[in-house]
């Protein structure tokens, strides 16, 4: 069966959802999600929407909601997590720690967004995301990944992320850090997401 999932025509937390199924070589139904039905879905409560919040994927009888949470169960269905359990667990807490990232940069979008994100590139990008992220490449050996030695749910919501921080967030850079350099280069060119990164919206 067809995966099927539901999200708003942007990229946003839908994105990383999308990279995961194409790296995976699945097939799947991107509903693009209009305001009107959206606001008809939350009206079903947790039956449709656990949280009124999306992107959603069904999966069979399955709707789940929460990217990161999302990002986990394609990877274990697909045999992609780590099998091993203080491994697995590495993976889940990168996964979160990008959506912590993510949440941050939707902030630095809209009114005042100037002053924000010269703050935020000035301060957080430098003194915490980019040592972390590279901190935690570093850690992992020379894989070229986060956790093991192949693509996990960790790399693919950590490069998600960083694509948008350095897409959105004037001044923001990769410069002084060649393991995520190497890291963003390495994800984008792999041949179940080229194609998709060249063609997409």
């Amino acid at each position: 069966m067809t995966y099927r999932l539901s999200y708003f025509s942007i990229r946003g937390r839908g994105e990383q959802i999308r990279l995961m199924l194409r790296a995976l070589g699945q097939d799947f139904e991107d509903v693009h999600v209009k305001r009107d039905q959206f606001l008809e879905m939350k009206k079903d409560g947790p039956k449709t929407l656990a949280f009124g919040s999306l992107p959603m994927l069904e999966d069979g009888d399955l709707k789940l909601v929460q990217g990161p949470v999302i990002l986990g169960y394609l990877a274990r269905k697909h045999g992609i997590a780590p099998l091993d359990l203080k491994a697995a667990a590495r993976a889940d807490a990168i996964a979160l720690g990008a959506e912590d990232l993510r949440t941050k940069f939707f902030g630095l979008l809209g009114e005042g967004m100037e002053e924000k994100q010269a703050a935020f590139v000035n301060g957080d990008w430098k003194t915490r995301w980019l040592p972390s992220l590279e901190g935690l490449l570093k850690l992992n050996g020379d894989t070229g990944f986060f956790v093991g030695s192949s693509l996990t749910h960790a790399d693919i919501a950590v490069w998600d992320v960083l694509d948008s921080v350095l897409a959105k967030i004037k001044g923001a850079t990769l410069e002084g850090y060649p393991g995520l350099v190497a890291f963003r280069e390495r994800i984008a060119a792999l041949p179940a997401l080229a194609s998709h990164l060249q063609t997409r919206a």
